[in-house]
């Protein structure tokens, strides 16, 4: 299990605005937080000084230079896959597909490299989550059933309830039957053998909507989590990419999985 809270630095402010929601959650796992940075070795004296800043004021942090000369995302790569366990908790756009396109995302290609999870703290996310609960969104795949495991556990050591959570689809009529989703939830939560774990069913015409909507109007919810295919370019742009889209509006962080 992870020994430390990671935040990426980058040239742009989105990093830093995972700060306070990294700071909660080390908190709650009463573990360290390490800004991080990478830059040409010509740039590290401005990096250090920055980083002095960040750090500077706040109990239980430290920050580190990486010095390289190739790309940002390799360096961070490098250091997520060969340093001690850690969970990283990356300020992001979450651009839309469009939006990737033309000007790129290195916190979302940094999901797809991962194969990890990975904490992205969107644009909506103005405060730290004070929620107990993680809500994991399950849509009936094994795909999605992928990021149990590591929900689970990251939940125990945050000190955090989990809910499973589905989107069904929108339903005319009166009468709604959600039997055959409330039975799948039923038998996922039975394999995940938790005592504080519980399951609701929903309804919305997209699930990425849906998601947000929820997180929104239930306070006890600090967190989402969701798996992802990764699509980029215009894979994404025809068949969506519903994680990176929770992400970019959700008001709390969201644990990705990109699976393969």
């Amino acid at each position: 299990m992870f020994k430390r809270v990671v935040v990426p630095i980058g040239r742009d402010q989105e990093g830093e605005r995972a700060i306070p929601s990294a700071a909660a959650l080390a908190d709650r796992a009463q573990v360290p937080v390490e800004l991080v940075t990478v830059v040409e070795p010509i740039e590290k004296g401005r990096a250090e000084a920055t980083l002095r800043e960040l750090v500077d004021g706040r109990r239980g942090f430290a920050g580190q230079v990486i010095e390289t000369g190739g790309p940002a995302e390799a360096a961070f790569l490098a250091e997520l896959h060969g340093g001690e366990p850690s969970l990283w908790c990356v300020g992001s756009h979450a651009r839309t597909a469009l939006g990737e396109i033309i000007f790129g995302s290195l916190s979302e290609e940094f999901v797809r490299q991962a194969h990890s999870p990975v904490m992205l703290v969107g644009p909506r996310v103005d405060t730290a989550p004070k929620g107990d609960v993680l809500v994991l969104a399950l849509d009936g795949n094994v795909r999605s059933e992928s990021l149990v495991p590591d929900a689970s556990n990251l939940a125990s050591r945050l000190r955090m309830t989990v809910r499973l959570l589905h989107v069904a689809p929108e339903r005319s009529g009166v009468f709604h039957s959600d039997i055959s989703e409330t039975g799948y939830l039923a038998r996922v939560a039975r394999r995940m053998k938790r005592g504080d774990l519980d399951f609701e069913v929903i309804h919305a015409g997209d699930v990425a909507h849906g998601l947000t909507d929820y997180a929104a109007r239930e306070p006890t919810v600090g967190m989402l989590a969701l798996s992802s295919r990764g699509l980029k370019g215009v894979a994404r742009l025809l068949h969506g990419g519903t994680a990176f889209d929770v992400a970019r509006t959700a008001a709390v962080p969201v644990l990705i999985l990109h699976t393969v």
